[in-house]
């Protein structure tokens, strides 16, 4: 059996966060050729299904980079959660540098500043789109902030005190370069952790155990399928981990160059359904069948 393991962020979806018509189709055909296709994400479950919805798409998702494997019913077959001293240490790293950060947890998503939130995710969207107005940045950054799940909290001291929530991930932002690159390396000399990126401005914090390209493994292992029939297709550093377990590595257009050195192919970007292109190369071409 095949598999094709599929990233979202600056993959899958536009940079309207939506999945094309194109794209779809191209997983439906898949579907219907008895591929399996799974979404590997470092988004929650609920911020992984938002954009599915009107798609009629049913997938199994890897979620919070590896942390948590979901069945396309929901259920959790699969999760690794950082144990409290990583948590406090991560924590205590992250505010010395005074970077902000989310919380993803087995309740949800969490930050403890909304409109600190919604600043960021407009100097974000500033730097890739210079041409949109004020109001249109304000209303996308609200719309990619529902589309994430995230949920605002006064204090993440008083969040962590509940015993049942359990953390997955830390994704922490900065424009300062240098506060990151510090903060990662405070944080990758905290045991058993792994630090990885989705982009140039943020951190993904993780449980070493915790990546895509392990839980890639585990899924495929566990529905029985076949490692040296599954291909990967992503666009970032948090990519890396699935490209070099899996048998085929694709790189989107719109992904950095030093990402593109280290995978089989490089299809066409986010925005031109490069997910679709790459989807119907490994069936044309049939890439998975060896």
């Amino acid at each position: 059996m095949r598999c094709i393991s599929i990233d979202m962020d600056g993959t899958l979806l536009t940079n309207e966060q939506t999945v094309s018509f194109e794209n779809v189709n191209a997983i439906r055909e898949a579907q219907s050729q008895g591929i399996t296709v799974v979404l590997n994400t470092g988004r929650a479950y609920d911020g992984a299904q938002k954009p599915l919805e009107g798609t009629g798409l049913e997938l199994p998702i890897i979620c919070y980079n590896g942390a948590e494997i979901r069945s396309i019913e929901g259920d959790i077959l699969h999760a690794i959660y950082l144990d409290d001293e990583q948590v406090q240490s991560i924590k205590g790293i992250l505010d010395a540098e005074g970077i902000y950060y989310q919380l993803f947890t087995n309740k949800g998503v969490f930050t403890h500043d909304y409109e600190g939130t919604i600043d960021l995710i407009i100097d974000m969207m500033k730097s890739s789109n210079p041409n949109l107005t004020e109001e249109e940045l304000h209303v996308g950054a609200k719309r990619q902030f529902e589309s994430l799940s995230l949920k605002a909290v006064d204090n993440f001291d008083e969040l962590m005190a509940d015993k049942s929530l359990h953390v997955y991930k830390f994704l922490s932002f900065s424009f300062d370069e240098e506060r990151l690159e510090r903060a990662a390396s405070s944080a990758e000399s905290v045991q058993k952790t792994v630090v990885t990126s989705s982009g140039k401005e943020n951190l993904e914090i993780n449980h070493n155990d915790a990546q895509k390209g392990l839980a890639l493994e585990t899924f495929v292992a566990q529905t029985g399928l076949d490692m040296k029939q599954t291909a990967a297709i992503g666009d970032n550093y948090n990519d890396i981990s699935m490209f070099k377990k899996a048998s085929y590595s694709i790189a989107m257009g719109n992904a950095d160059e030093k990402i593109k050195q280290q995978v089989s192919f490089v299809t066409k970007s986010n925005e031109h359904d490069g997910v679709a292109h790459a989807i119907y190369k490994l069936m044309d071409e049939d890439l998975l069948s060896s």
